[in-house]
């Protein structure tokens, strides 16, 4: 994967950054910037090492907090746009991932990038963030090419989720959380620290029942009450998972 657009860390056990690194274009999403955050799924996925990451976009040459700006629209000129196929993957990969993605988002965070961070797990937000979606403004429909409305709708709620596309407004850091989009607000200064301490506490669980605790969060909505029931009673065995409770506390073990 290139260096120069999208650096992968590891700074602490078990976690790892992943930053889009394209601040002369505001962090826009190119074909091959689509490549390499699906190559690092991957790598995150197949690495037992890593058990949460975060996602997060380099800041303007000002220093200035950046997100992303959408689609790249220049760079279909240069031969390196994005394809539909190519991003429905990887927010599908990253929706799917049993590791537990937290997308950082500050300044601007916009159309595609937005598509990108609702298929996290988690998502934070500083002060400055600028969160919106101009699918329907600039494209002429408001569903996206990569799952924009349904997550949408499914994240904050139809009602609002139709209010923001028809409008295409922007909402700030505290509506953000008001509305359910991000589960927390920071200062801009201190947003990627807060950030990691919530992958710290995740980093801490046991792998294998966050794992099957995301395959039930990410399927419930879908299901019945008894359906979700029935999942939530039985997972754990066909997960190979068991607890065993010792005096005050419980453990999880496998088969």
């Amino acid at each position: 994967m290139s260096s120069e657009i999208l650096r992968f860390e590891v700074p602490e056990d078990g976690i790892a950054v992943l930053t889009m690194n394209r601040p002369e274009r505001l962090n826009a999403l190119s074909g091959p910037l689509l490549d390499a955050l699906s190559d690092a799924v991957r790598r995150i996925g197949d690495d037992d090492s890593i058990r949460v990451f975060l996602l997060c976009g380099a800041p303007r040459a000002d220093g200035r907090p950046c997100f992303s700006a959408g689609v790249d629209l220049r760079a279909f000129a240069e031969g390196a746009g994005v394809g539909i196929e190519q991003g429905f993957r990887l927010t599908q990969a990253i929706d799917d991932l049993r590791k537990p993605s937290i997308a950082v988002i500050d300044g601007i965070c916009t159309t595609g990038a937005a598509e990108i961070a609702v298929a996290c797990h988690l998502r934070l937000v500083g002060a400055a963030v600028r969160v919106s979606d101009w699918h329907l403004k600039n494209l002429g429909t408001g569903l996206g090419a990569w799952g924009a409305a349904t997550r949408w709708a499914r994240l904050v709620g139809s009602a609002r989720a139709r209010e923001l596309f028809l409008t295409g407004r922007e909402v700030g850091a505290e509506e953000a959380v008001r509305i359910g989009f991000a589960s927390a607000a920071h200062a801009s200064e201190r947003l990627f620290d807060e950030a990691l301490a919530v992958a710290r506490a995740i980093a801490a669980m046991d792998p294998r029942g966050v794992a099957l605790t995301l395959a039930h969060f990410n399927r419930c909505d879908d299901w019945t009450r008894d359906e979700s029931l029935h999942f939530a009673r039985h997972a754990p065995r066909w997960f190979g998972i068991g607890v065993e409770i010792e005096g005050k506390g419980a453990k999880i073990l496998g088969k």
